[in-house]
């Protein structure tokens, strides 16, 4: 089993990539032409690494409930530009992945848009490993990202839905 499963990710995508490539050349005498490459799968189906960026295609499940209630724990506490930096920060980070909340420690609270949630969490998408998730704000509705981490959900991005940014 390989450690880093992100490189794993990397070299199978490269290997698709190749065997995909490796099918353009001309096609032999006497058969029909090719409308296309043909690729022979590089991995076996269902061989294929967790995905922690949600750039390789996914089986959609029902969103778990588990993942909606972290993403509305954390926009709870997100929402509270009040906070001094270091009190709002350990708010947020027990439901963040650690590379988000290294991200989220270089926040100023002050900058935080919202200061009130509304309403319950809505699962716009989901697959085993990664949730989304619009939470209503004060400031517009949020899109999290929630990534499966062993048996508990953690928040991996959040950004103001595209729509809301608009106005």
């Amino acid at each position: 089993m390989t450690r880093h499963p992100i490189r794993a990710a990397i070299a199978g995508v490269a290997t698709l990539l190749l065997t995909a490539c490796a099918g353009t050349g001309p096609a032999p005498a006497g058969s029909a032409p090719a409308i296309g490459p043909t690729v022979e799968p590089a991995v076996p189906a269902g061989t294929l690494p967790a995905d922690p960026d949600g750039v390789l295609p996914a089986t959609p499940t029902a969103a778990d409930a588990a993942a909606v209630d972290t993403a509305m724990r954390f926009v709870r506490a997100w929402a509270r530009p009040d906070l001094p930096a270091d009190r709002w920060l350990s708010g947020v980070r027990p439901y963040t992945v650690s590379a988000y909340a290294d991200l989220l420690a270089t926040v100023n609270p002050a900058n935080v848009p919202a200061t009130e949630v509304i309403g319950t969490g809505q699962p716009v998408a989901a697959t085993a490993e990664w949730v989304d998730v619009d939470a209503r704000t004060d400031a517009g509705v949020l899109r999290l990202r929630c990534v499966r981490s062993g048996a508990r959900w953690l928040v991996a991005t959040v950004g103001l839905r595209q729509e809301t940014v608009a106005r």
